[in-house]
């Protein structure tokens, strides 16, 4: 499955948990219930946003109005998808404290079960297809994608936990609790829900300040860098950032009084490339040989 059916595929089961959350939760008067389904809704419009970008960069041809690529969209949508939600987490936690300092709302709990079991299978089931076909993609998008939809599967976890308590306090003498259980759900939910997009912010933020790359996509090309200044007697300096699907790499060689002809300097390229290449389907790979210390 390609990288856009796999988004696709989550748009339309999107859809279809929008309209059963906000209906059932309606029907059922529980705002946990209608937080899950809206949700789900403002996940259709980052959805889409989703495929819009991956449009743009997967495109081949030249844009002169983005001469380095249009790689840096990618961390761009996924600060956005992350800023959307987090801010929605944060409306719907405080809207849920006010109701549990007025004294709570009573909602089914029977009703809530059936509707939490469903949302929780199929939430799982979606977010394992995602990340099954992501593992041939590795894809920015699809992660934050995958990422939305297990936040997704723990929060109707966690409903389904909390409605299953609240059926059991039934007619015992802590039933007065349960008209808090719905708002209290929605505070522990909005809380734990903000973890995941927060840690997709601060990973495409670092993109997008142009952080340099984990030590494991370093290690590789600065040993080939290392082992290609020895066999010069050079020196070199490595510049290594990632910015959505793509590499950039920047190597420096500082020559004393050393030649090289047009192939030689290809081979050297081609040797970085080969590594670059194993690591990432999509790289820039800029290599000068200079005697001015400066660019070092």
């Amino acid at each position: 499955m390609s990288e856009k059916k796999v988004l696709l595929m989550s748009v339309y089961t999107t859809a279809f948990f929008a309209c059963f959350g906000i209906m059932w939760g309606i029907v059922a008067d529980s705002g946990m219930i209608i937080f899950d389904g809206i949700y789900s809704l403002i996940s259709i419009g980052l959805s889409m946003l989703s495929l819009q970008v991956l449009k743009l960069v997967q495109e081949n041809d030249e844009d002169i109005r983005f001469p380095f690529s249009k790689a840096h969209f990618e961390p761009l949508v996924i600060i956005f998808k992350s800023l959307v939600i987090i801010v929605m987490c944060g409306i719907s936690a405080f809207n849920a404290l006010s109701e549990i300092l007025s004294g709570g709302r009573y909602v089914e709990p029977g009703q809530g079960i059936v509707y939490a079991l469903v949302s929780t299978l199929g939430c799982l089931v979606v977010t394992l297809v995602i990340q099954q076909q992501n593992q041939k993609i590795a894809s920015g998008l699809l992660q934050a994608e995958r990422n939305q939809w297990f936040g997704d599967s723990l929060l109707s976890t966690g409903v389904l936990l909390g409605f299953s308590v609240s059926y059991l306090l039934i007619g015992s003498h802590l039933d007065w609790m349960i008209p808090y259980a719905d708002p209290g759900m929605v505070v522990l939910a909005s809380g734990f829900f903000v973890i995941l997009p927060l840690k997709s912010f601060a990973a495409a933020f670092k993109e997008i300040l142009l952080y340099q790359v984990h030590e494991d996509l370093f290690r590789p090309v600065d040993l080939e860098a290392k082992k290609i200044a020895e066999e010069l007697k050079a020196e070199y300096k490595l510049r290594m950032v990632n910015i959505g699907r793509e590499l950039n790499i920047e190597l420096n060689f500082l020559m004393e009084n050393q030649s090289f002809t047009v192939n030689e300097m290809d081979n050297i390229r081609k040797r970085i490339i080969a590594v670059a290449s194993t690591i990432k389907e999509r790289h820039w790979v800029n290599i000068n040989f200079t005697q001015d210390r400066a660019w070092i």
